[in-house]
């Protein structure tokens, strides 16, 4: 009597269909058109050496694609064993960097360690240990993510020390990117709905004394209201992004012919490169950029619907949020429709420490669905307990 076959099972998406390949598309159309346009808009910053951002730029987009194949490789279930010590690294790191002689100082925010020619910004390192260590959490007392201590409080804790240790560092764009993820992450694993909102409300009050203390950012706050009254102060780089637009039309200037970044944007490189973009590939280009994203959170979206635990759920969702947040953010703050926070496009913008972990965020999606296509275990007697 033949032997009845059975046909195991995926728990992933597999062949053309697989959102993983739309993912990985994204990030690559993106990546090219970062290294096209980044070349004119860094221009401004060595006039002596042009090429140095952009070898820089290079040899961060290696190190980048190295880490990835690292990732790709990581058993995801076994890096569990050594997210309580990743979390307290990220921690002790945030700690260090803010010391006088560790860390150092750009731009106004300290929040980088220096290594010769290369620095490290530790926060943006935050962002994965803490998607790590919620979607850990939360996959641990999933039957009480609901409640105020367990599911609410002590996560919440965890989140206020990394925010505030990077608020210290006077880095808000960063902390508020953190706190927008994990607020999402605490809604998707199921905490009280009531708990988040009254939290939400309860953070405003906190949040505006600090920027009405900070001269800086209170300015910043009121720039944004009224752009043209202050284009000649606050508001003068952004205005300066309008124009840029503006002078790209429909069709752009042409790549390398754009001129707002050689005597009126400051960081065209970095936070502002989506309006060199507009300049020297116009409204076309622009709308593409934006589909693109679009188009990599729908594939990130249809990919974590397949998660086959709270765990990778979390994990994968946290990756892809911390991606389409800080674009969605930062698209948001060029186009003048954010105050200004200071953070770069993903995989478009200069940036050694953010693009490489926007790299190992894609490479973690990567691998859970390579992990998702495995077939799952064949119907047996013994049942199998989801930690």
């Amino acid at each position: 009597m033949a032997k009845r076959r059975t046909r195991a099972t995926h728990t992933g998406h597999v062949g053309v269909l697989n959102p993983a390949a739309a993912i990985a598309v994204c990030v690559f159309a993106l990546a090219m058109l970062g290294v096209s346009v980044l070349f004119s808009a860094s221009l401004p910053v060595d006039a002596t050496d042009p090429y140095r951002i952009i070898e820089k730029q290079a040899v961060w987009m290696g190190i980048t694609f190295i880490a990835g194949l690292l990732v790709l490789k990581v058993d995801l279930e076994w890096a569990r064993k050594f997210i309580w010590l990743g979390y307290g690294i990220c921690v002790a790191g945030l700690i260090l960097v803010l010391l006088p002689g560790i860390g150092s100082s750009i731009n106004g925010s300290r929040s980088w360690f220096r290594f010769g020619p290369f620095s490290l910004q530790i926060a943006e390192f935050a962002k994965v240990g803490l998607v790590f260590f919620l979607a850990h959490y939360y996959s641990l007392i999933r039957k009480d993510s609901g409640t105020f201590w367990k599911g609410f409080i002590f996560p919440c804790l965890a989140i206020g020390l990394v925010v505030g240790l990077i608020m210290l560092q006077t880095d808000l764009g960063t902390a508020l990117i953190i706190s927008m993820v994990s607020f999402c992450l605490l809604y998707l694993a199921g905490a009280n709905v009531f708990f988040l909102a009254g939290s939400s409300f309860a953070a405003l009050v906190p949040v505006g004394f600090l920027i009405s203390k900070d001269p800086e950012r209170l300015s910043r706050l009121t720039a944004f209201m009224d752009m043209e009254g202050n284009k000649s102060g606050d508001a003068y780089q952004v205005w300066q992004a309008i124009l840029a637009f503006a002078a790209g039309g429909i069709e752009g200037v042409g790549p390398g012919n754009g001129r707002q970044q050689l005597r009126s944007l400051p960081e065209a490189h970095t936070d502002f490169i989506f309006a060199i973009v507009g300049e020297e590939f116009g409204l076309i280009a622009t709308l593409a950029v934006v589909l693109v994203f679009m188009g990599l959170f729908a594939a990130g979206v249809a990919h974590v619907r397949k998660a086959p635990n709270t765990y990778q759920f979390l994990l994968a969702s946290g990756c892809l949020l911390t991606i389409s947040i800080q674009a969605l953010v930062n698209l948001g703050v060029v186009t003048g429709s954010l105050p200004t926070t200071g953070l770069p496009l993903p995989f478009i913008s200069y940036g050694g420490s953010n693009f490489l972990v926007m790299g190992i965020c894609v490479a973690f999606l990567l691998n859970t669905s390579l992990a998702w296509q495995s077939p799952a275990l064949k119907n047996s007697k013994r049942k199998l307990k989801e930690i």
